[in-house]
């Protein structure tokens, strides 16, 4: 069987600035993604909880991960309690549960209070269970930002559900780049996850699939100059039975931009 994945930062901060266009950018969100009618729907950062029941509500023929309708409060302010991220499945969810990215003392604030991580899912599809972990990590283009995301992505290889024998798949906003990614501390999270063994979908390269690109995204100008395109979402996947799809990964949701980052689009085979 194929399996259409949809990966998308959404950037649903619990605090809304003008310059973000919340109600326009989530009106394109909803329809967008419902012309996608993805098998699995990944998203990260929906932080605030009344979009996550609108999402689910927009989207009622996919099933909600157990975490979906958590809720926190940071001073006042409404979020959820699954570090901003959301997975939706065609098929039904198994279980559900949250590993927060492991803490880096002297870490940005907005890092701690979104509280990254991982948050796994067992799929019960035709083929069999599929495990999915749904990840966000630290953002930053210094080599201390890659050595802080080396080791949260070791600690989600280490300490997470995953293991050699399950089909699995890890996806999402990795936040690192290609290019740049490099510490001067040991392997960076890239070395770090294909060392145990898992295969990303387009073999890490970047090539038309920059999701990240202030060029062309009015909503990823940051600063007054143009920033080059970048490559932060990522899709790996291991185990028996899982392989790459029929169609290459693309980008969505960038027609008309519903975040400061992109949608990836990706295919998997998964044979029982």
């Amino acid at each position: 069987m194929v399996i259409r994945l949809v990966s998308a930062n959404i950037w649903d901060l619990p605090v809304r600035l003008p310059v973000m266009r919340t109600r326009t950018r989530l009106r394109r969100l909803y329809a967008g993604l419902t012309a996608l009618d993805p098998d699995i729907l990944i998203l990260q950062e929906a932080f605030r909880p009344r979009i996550r029941r609108r999402l689910t509500r927009v989207l009622p023929h996919l099933h909600p991960d157990g975490r979906a309708r958590s809720r926190r409060w940071v001073a006042f302010l409404p979020m959820d309690d699954a570090g901003g991220l959301l997975t939706l499945s065609r098929w039904p969810i198994r279980s559900t549960s949250y590993q927060r990215a492991r803490r880096i003392p002297g870490g940005k604030p907005d890092e701690r209070i979104g509280r990254k991580g991982c948050l796994w899912t067992t799929i019960a599809t035709p083929a069999g269970d599929l495990l999915l972990g749904n990840v966000h990590l630290y953002a930053g283009n210094t080599p201390v930002a890659a050595h802080i995301r080396a080791i949260q992505a070791r600690h989600i290889l280490e300490r997470g559900r995953s293991r050699p024998d399950i089909a699995t798949v890890l996806a999402g906003d990795w936040n690192w780049d290609l290019e740049f990614e490099h510490s001067e501390r040991g392997l960076t999270g890239i070395v770090e996850v294909e060392r145990a063994g898992f295969r990303e979908v387009a073999d890490n390269s970047g090539e038309g699939i920059a999701t990240m690109d202030s060029r062309r995204n009015p909503f990823a100008r940051y600063v007054p100059w143009h920033r080059p395109p970048r490559r932060l979402s990522y899709v790996y996947y291991r185990g028996p039975g899982l392989d790459r799809g029929p169609e290459a990964p693309s980008l969505c949701l960038h027609e008309e931009p519903v975040s400061d980052h992109y949608g990836l689009r990706v295919t998997l085979r998964f044979e029982p």
